[in-house]
């Protein structure tokens, strides 16, 4: 952590120039979706020909938009749905060969065997077998490529990170560990880690230092995380100025994480809470409500209408294997902290909190059999969209808890109640982005999670939220 004799490094030696090519963690995103579309034209084009050998590209185009349209949107909706798109998932190749070769062939079967919207089937079935292995093959070339090539280190973007002197060792790990993620997954690679200290020697061999560094243009970013912005001092604030004329990007950690993790940091809310989460736009406009209570109304009445088809089924099972009330109900805390009742397919055994109220946690011996199948396929979630239609809770939102929790985890995390701000959801960006939680260290990363989408909440984020929910429930992931 000290830099007192820095002037005296051969800084060339100490840091690996930053690679001719870097990816941000959307441009990742985007070069794959593009590459994989490409790919997928061209093995419609292919396939389209076998029954037209003298078809050419601008005639490809022409006649066939409707089925190329239909094909690019089906295989988007799916490699969305099953995390094709998601890097801390896909950048390892064990993980992601099986995927490709399953969305390849499941996307192929489902769009050869839709006539109505794709060509006829073609003279020879061999041409089938050929979209079918020639797509997935080449699908899966282009992604064991991605992952052993672009996403190695030779592409990661270099930084040095500024910290006030205050932190410890202990913070600093946690951020070095948000910044980069696992097997550097989210594209960044810490070179240096510098603290910024208060007195004006220091900090001018500090300055020296990020100048040197800057002007041979051994880094890409530099990510400042100071308590006290009085100890950038204007000197120091005149390098990171000079950095950025360098091309160097530069910018607070709190940035840096909320683009990353898609979360707000609360480790730093005791100190800038208010410059993290900004209570004055934790309203949106009215266009965006009009969106939120149609969406909300439109999925209570599918959820209601799909609740009541499975009522006979799970009542009959429930004769046998959870032999009790079919629902049950709770008091929940809501929009504004007012209470309200919602009810669900019953899950636990009857008497399931006779030694008080607890939180349900994995392999919970509380939950029946039946309800293990509920819970995992989220069916006992149908009968809540009736608090839904009545304006109870929305579509999505934070997950509603009972207040005697509440004022437990509140006591312990400051602005817990932030929450409270918008109406509870059935589904929501912690739910989907964070694993099932069942303590307090759950709680206050489903928070960050919980706050992000209050700060942030739009149609693209709802839309997100709805396909990942898609691909949660197809997995049965959490409980």
């Amino acid at each position: 952590m000290h830099y007192m004799n820095l002037k005296s490094i051969t800084y060339s030696k100490i840091l690996k120039p930053p690679s001719l090519i870097v990816f941000s963690i959307w441009e990742r995103k985007v070069l794959l979706l593009l590459v994989d579309f490409l790919i997928l034209f061209s093995a419609l084009f292919f396939y389209y020909k076998s029954n037209n050998n003298q078809l050419n590209l601008q005639e490809f185009v022409e006649h066939n938009y409707s089925g190329i349209i239909y094909g690019l949107s089906l295989f988007w909706f799916l490699a969305v749905v099953f995390n094709l798109y998601n890097l801390e998932y896909i950048n390892k190749t064990r993980r992601v060969l099986p995927l490709v070769f399953f969305i390849g062939i499941l996307f192929t079967t489902t769009f050869v065997f839709t006539p109505i919207l794709t060509p006829h089937l073609p003279r020879h079935r061999i041409y089938i077998l050929g979209l079918v292995f020639g797509f997935t093959f080449l699908l899966a070339f282009w992604r064991a490529l991605y992952t052993n090539i672009i996403h190695t280190r030779i592409f990661l973007k270099n930084i040095i990170l500024l910290v006030s002197a205050d932190y410890d060792n202990n913070f600093i790990a946690h951020a070095r560990n948000s910044i980069e993620g696992n097997n550097y997954q989210n594209g960044y690679k810490i070179q240096r880690i510098y603290p910024i200290p208060s007195g004006n020697n220091s900090i001018d061999d500090l300055a020296r230092t990020i100048a040197k560094i800057s002007s041979q243009k051994l880094i890409d970013n530099i990510v400042i995380l100071d308590t006290n912005h009085e100890n950038v001092s204007e000197k120091l604030n005149n390098v990171l100025i000079k950095a950025i004329q360098y091309g160097i990007n530069v910018q607070t950690y709190l940035k840096l994480y909320e683009e990353i993790k898609e979360a707000l940091p609360l480790i730093l809310a005791g100190r800038q809470f208010y410059s993290i989460f900004p209570i004055s736009r934790y309203n949106a406009n009215y266009i965006y409500y009009l969106w939120h209570r149609v969406l909300d109304i439109v999925s209570s009445i599918f959820g209601l209408i799909t609740a009541v088809l499975f009522i006979p089924f799970i009542a009959l099972i429930n004769l046998f294997l959870n032999q009790g009330p079919l629902f049950y109900s709770q008091w929940r805390v809501g929009k504004g902290g007012k209470e309200f009742k919602i009810t669900k397919f019953r899950s636990m055994v009857i008497d399931a909190e006779k030694d008080g109220a607890k939180m349900s946690a994995k392999g919970d011996a509380r939950i029946t059999s039946l309800g293990k199948i509920l819970r995992k396929t989220r069916i006992d979630e149908l009968p809540q969209f009736w608090a839904v239609l009545k304006g109870d809770m929305s579509l999505i939102g934070p997950r509603p808890e009972r207040k005697i929790f509440i004022d437990k985890i509140a006591h312990n995390i400051p602005f817990y109640n932030a929450r409270h701000l918008v109406k509870p959801g059935i589904t929501g960006w912690a739910q989907v982005k964070y694993p099932y939680g069942e303590n307090l260290e759950d709680s206050y990363n489903k928070l960050e999670y919980d706050l992000y989408y209050i700060k942030n909440k739009s149609v693209t984020l709802d839309i997100r939220i709805i396909f990942k929910t898609i691909n949660t429930i197809i997995f049965s992931k959490g409980q």
